[in-house]
């Protein structure tokens, strides 16, 4: 449409510029008719001066408008060759995007018709579901991994309470110990406040006793019967002193078994608050013992299970890869049994096609000598060859064999024709499949760049098929691949 406008444009364009050209002439000519017929009737100087003056300014009059169609003409033809050019350009770019576009189809056609390419996304799906269930495999194991750090964690803390338990105890233990050892010596404190509060009154009462000496030698001299009662009061005085002591001792005597009976106590309790903690560390250690084992046979028996699931999903995932590498193999052997198929077909289509050749040219050949016969016949009919002389009968069959001939020799060339354009057809779709081979081939090795460096490891086998598939990529990738004791598997022969 923009091109159709602007040839419109062009064309209005270069209609003006004429139009402008024939007034322009006809001016010219008006001029030179009025110039021819002045100059006729002008005969004096100052009419011939003024001729020469007009002549003058119309000859740079037509000077300048020569030279503004000239540049007219030069700015037509430069619009017309720039008009050219973006033709041009607009045509290149319009085939260059109509090739780009039927080739893009192509290409997208081939891709979605393509055998091998349907079965490699199959195979690196394959690879990715491999991939998804290895890494969930390493959830799992991860999972229990983390399970088995909080039981441990938990263990751990569980013997940390309890040795804060046990150290509690043992600190309550000897607070106990220490406040009946501070029983003990405030008991001791009260009996050796009280012997001396008793020896202190002893020795009150030796003074006291003195004293009462002191003043029953004062009244000794009083008469017998105070001096009588003074001595019985003094023999009483004297037992009772002789019975304070014996008490004091008998006392003494008891308070020191009653110590020593105490501390026998004391030890008795801290023996057996030791045996007791003793017994008390025992049944823990039992306990934690028993508790130990009942963790590690629970850990040991879920371990075994997640092994078991871990060889079992294992089992699956090996058995699942086998399947689907017995069913790669298997379609890979059928598209080999498939190519095969097809090469001999090709081979027997193409005896097939020789042996019809010959048929058709031996039926030909037969075709032209009946055609032949029957065009003399019919030429032989027609002009009455029997009523002619020798001489022009000769010439007459001469004659009609070189129609006959001319005619056989275009029927040869149209099919030596058919025959180039069967040709042509063949070598084009020989180059259709060599496009298409080249275009799987492209887009097998683009998804090879895309997804096999992220499923290095989860590949089936098949899918790197020599070691051009592994030159598409690093040496890093290939330093792995090989690493892992894989080799290329060869694909089937095209």
């Amino acid at each position: 449409m923009a091109t159709t406008t602007r040839r419109h444009l062009l064309e209005r364009r270069d209609q003006e510029l004429r139009r402008k050209e024939l007034e322009r002439e006809d001016l010219l000519t008006k001029l030179n008719r009025d110039a021819v017929f002045r100059s006729n009737l002008d005969s004096d100087d100052r009419v011939d001066a003024k001729r020469r003056l007009r002549n003058q300014r119309i000859r740079e009059e037509e000077r300048k408008t020569y030279e503004e169609l000239m540049d007219a003409a030069k700015k037509r033809i430069q619009r017309e060759a720039q008009i050219q050019r973006e033709q041009e350009m607009e045509q290149e770019a319009e085939k260059l995007e109509l090739n780009r576009l039927r080739e893009e189809k192509m290409r997208q056609s081939i891709r979605e018709n393509s055998t091998e390419l349907r079965e490699l996304e199959k195979k690196l799906n394959y690879a990715y579901m491999n991939k998804e269930r290895s890494l969930q495999m390493q959830e799992k194991v991860l999972h229990l991994q983390q399970l088995k750090a909080k039981e441990a964690e938990l263990i751990a803390e569980m013997n940390r309470q309890l040795e804060k338990q046990k150290q509690q105890d043992l600190e309550k233990d000897r607070e106990a110990y220490e406040k009946s050892l501070e029983y003990h010596k405030a008991l001791n404190d009260q009996l050796l406040e009280q012997e001396a509060r008793q020896q202190a009154e002893f020795e009150q009462f030796l003074r006291e006793k003195e004293m009462v000496d002191a003043i029953v030698r004062k009244i000794m001299e009083e008469d017998e019967r105070e001096a009588r009662h003074r001595l019985e009061k003094q023999n009483e005085t004297k037992q009772y002193i002789e019975q304070f002591i014996v008490e004091r001792e008998r006392w003494r005597q008891e308070e020191k078994e009653r110590q020593m009976a105490e501390n026998r106590r004391i030890e008795e309790y801290a023996q057996m608050q030791r045996a007791r903690e003793e017994e008390l560390q025992a049944v823990k250690k039992h306990r934690d013992d028993e508790r130990n084992v009942i963790y590690d046979r629970l850990a040991a028996e879920m371990e075994r299970q997640e092994r078991a699931k871990a060889e079992l999903e294992q089992l699956r995932i090996e058995l699942y890869q086998e399947e689907q590498e017995e069913e790669s193999r298997r379609r890979d052997q059928e598209l080999l049994e498939s190519r095969i198929r097809k090469r001999l077909e090709l081979i027997d289509a193409y005896r097939e096609q020789i042996l019809e050749k010959r048929f058709r040219r031996l039926q030909e050949q037969e075709e032209e000598e009946e055609f032949r016969k029957k065009m003399m016949q019919k030429y032989a009919e027609d002009e009455k060859l029997e009523q002619m002389n020798a001489q022009r009968r000769r010439m007459k069959q001469l004659e009609h064999k070189r129609a006959v001939d001319a005619l056989i020799q275009e029927r040869r060339l149209l099919l030596q024709k058919e025959h180039e354009m069967a040709l042509e057809a063949q070598k084009r779709e020989e180059e259709l499949e060599k496009y298409r081979q080249a275009v799987v081939e492209q887009e097998r090795q683009r998804l090879l760049r895309e997804h096999a460096a992220s499923l290095l490891g989860y590949l089936p086998k098949g899918v790197l098929r020599d070691q051009k598939d592994l030159d598409l990529f690093d040496e890093e990738f290939r330093r792995k691949f090989e690493s892992m004791g894989i080799h290329p598997h060869s694909a089937p022969p095209l």
